[in-house]
């Protein structure tokens, strides 16, 4: 069992914010385009394009996660694996793995390690300003095609889908500003906690402490 578990996503909610030193006592997964700003233990590229942008810059030691559907294409990286099967069934559109993106996924990548606590950082889910893309490459190669903000409802019914399935001695720990607001969904679960990214350097350095 793994202690911890971080998944980091690329809302503008984390710039800034120091996640250099979760690599130290926690398994590290991120999203997309992290990796040209940051080594992370697992990458999550759920769309071919990024994949192939990905294995190309990122090390060996980097295991890179993508769809099923295309993962062959990528035989000839090692480090490249197909993303694991949803932990659960569904009837709905949003229950299709094909339609999880990167975010959703790198908690499903989270849950096989059976954390005691998964911390989520960088997924807020709507726009920190009024009609403006949240993310932090929007504009960069492959996100020139996003133009309005991403209606963040299929983040929402899949995040509680697996808060839901995960064990409830699995702390999900949900990092973002205090002004920010969880959905209902998820504040529903009683597994479920909001921490304020103070608090979470406040846990990191108790946890450095602890490692001297």
């Amino acid at each position: 069992m793994t202690k911890y578990v971080s998944i980091i996503g690329n809302g503008e909610s984390r710039r800034g914010f120091d996640i250099s030193p979760l690599k130290l006592f926690s398994t590290v997964i991120g999203c997309n385009a992290i990796y040209r700003d940051f080594v992370t233990e697992y990458l999550i590229c759920a769309d071919k394009p990024m994949c192939q942008q990905a294995v190309n810059a990122v090390g060996k030691g980097t295991t890179i996660y993508t769809r099923d559907r295309w993962s062959d294409q990528f035989a000839m990286w090692p480090n490249v694996k197909k993303l694991p099967d949803l932990p659960y069934a569904g009837d709905k559109r949003q229950d299709n793995s094909f339609h999880w993106g990167a975010g959703p996924h790198a908690g499903v990548v989270g849950l096989t390690f059976k954390p005691k606590a998964i911390f989520m950082l960088g997924f807020d889910l709507h726009p920190i300003e009024k009609d403006k893309v949240n993310n932090m490459y929007h504009g960069s190669q492959g996100y020139t095609y996003i133009k309005k903000p991403v209606d963040p409802s299929y983040w929402i019914y899949q995040f509680h889908k697996l808060m839901g399935y995960s064990d409830p001695d699995t702390r999900w720990i949900v990092v973002n500003s205090d002004r920010w607001e969880m959905p209902k969904e998820w504040s529903q679960h009683g597994n479920v906690f909001q921490e304020t990214y103070d608090g979470m350097a406040k846990f990191i350095n108790k946890q450095l402490t602890k490692s001297k």
